[in-house]
């Protein structure tokens, strides 16, 4: 394989120390990783979520998951669009709610369909025994199995209100979101903040460039709404590490 080919497959950036990493993760249940890819092999997971991802609107009402792509938002009048966003801020009065941009790229660990996409190389590093192994090795949780895979994108209003990843069948050991942003500010809204048993936020990451964070499940948390002075999208690859 050539070292241009090499680098573009997303690749751990081998400074780091794992031993070190899962003493962190033990303590808290949580992580910050910065710098975890390898530079080059993260400015091309950036351009895939960035340029090559056919992002759709993702949004409940209630029980109820809708995903709304370009074409059905092109449909859709000023008044249609208005009262969807309306009734997403109404929702977060009555539960869980979620509104941003979403692209399913793996429901189980299976490959990525385009297999010509850069999206299918994603897939199969996050199910990789590299990185599974890695993920396994700073949880401590060795029945990680696979990952599930989704890219998202949030802009100015998207949301992702309070929850903690426990569904019963699920079967998820912990979630993970490889953060793609390369500019942002803490203004902007879009920080995944975590919450205590008081109600008061514990702790804090702000959306950044080529860092992983990893949380144990279950774990209450939150995107904070993107404001609408913001000056980019929030972008990442998520999902949980599960068992079979």
């Amino acid at each position: 394989m050539s070292d241009a080919a090499a680098t573009d497959i997303p690749a751990l950036n081998p400074a780091h120390d794992w031993r070190r990493l899962a003493q962190a993760y033990a303590r808290a249940g949580r992580i910050h990783i910065p710098l975890v890819l390898t530079e080059a092999s993260a400015a091309r997971v950036y351009q895939a979520l960035a340029q090559e991802t056919p992002y759709s609107l993702v949004v409940n009402s209630g029980e109820t998951y809708y995903d709304l792509t370009s074409a059905d938002i092109a449909k859709m009048s000023a008044e249609e669009k208005r009262k969807l966003v309306e009734t997403a801020y109404a929702g977060t009065h009555k539960g869980f709610q979620l509104f941003y941009d979403n692209h399913r790229l793996s429901e189980a660990g299976e490959p990525y369909p385009n297999a010509e996409s850069y999206l299918a190389k994603i897939v199969a590093f996050l199910n990789s025994t590299q990185f599974l192994t890695f993920a396994r090795a700073v949880t401590g949780e060795n029945r990680i199995a696979f990952a599930d895979v989704q890219a998202t994108r949030y802009g100015p209003g998207h949301f992702l209100t309070q929850h903690d990843d426990g569904i019963a069948g699920k079967n998820r050991l912990a979630a993970y979101v490889l953060n793609m942003t390369p500019t942002w500010s803490v203004d902007w809204g879009g920080n995944l903040m975590f919450i205590n048993r008081d109600g008061q936020i514990a702790e804090g990451y702000v959306p950044t460039f080529n860092a992983l964070n990893l949380l144990r499940v279950p774990q209450p948390h939150l995107v904070s709404a993107v404001t609408p002075f913001a000056g980019g999208h929030r972008l990442s690859v998520t999902g949980w590490l599960r068992m079979r």
